[in-house]
């Protein structure tokens, strides 16, 4: 009866330990991508502030509510990036980039909003650079829908500059 019972309790404890050791894998995250999540993170979290700050110097109303949308997307971007850091078992940073002072330091309000949609570039850009080697179902399909969603807000605002909106 003794016997039994052992080897019945021994292959649970088996499965414990390969569950234990994919979940101590699962948490070691890669630097690289780490430090790209963090880094994509800290740009987006600039971007929606450098859109509030524009939104309230914008002086069209219908520019205005463009500025909240993207500056919303900024936003939902900035928090999913912490959460598949997170999820990937990685340290989100919170920080916010540079970029803030980089549109502040330009003089006039078009201007802004181009170096606005110089930066929405960059993004699409760097995920497209890093892309290739990321090996994460779920992390390539979020950053393909980030692209489209800064392909889409670039094309508005580029809109709104061709009809004069500001």
């Amino acid at each position: 009866m003794e016997l039994t019972r052992r080897n019945e309790v021994e292959p649970m404890s088996r499965a414990h330990l390969d569950n234990e050791e994919k979940e101590v894998r699962k948490v070691v995250m890669d630097t690289q991508l780490e430090n790209f999540l963090n880094m994509m993170g800290e740009a987006e979290r600039a971007g929606g502030r450098v859109l509030h700050e524009l939104t309230d110097q914008a002086q069209s109303l219908e520019l205005k509510e463009l500025l909240k949308k993207v500056a919303h997307d900024e936003g939902y971007y900035a928090g999913e990036l912490a959460a598949q850091v997170r999820r990937l078992g990685g340290s989100a940073s919170n920080k916010t980039g540079d970029f803030v002072e980089k549109v502040r330091a330009v003089g006039d309000f078009k201007g802004k909003l181009e170096l606005l949609n110089r930066g929405q570039r960059w993004v699409i850009r760097k995920i497209d650079e890093n892309l290739p080697s990321i090996s994460d179902l779920q992390l390539q399909a979020f950053l393909r829908v980030m692209a489209k969603g800064h392909h889409v807000n670039i094309g508005a605002l580029e809109d709104a500059l061709k009809e004069g909106l500001l």
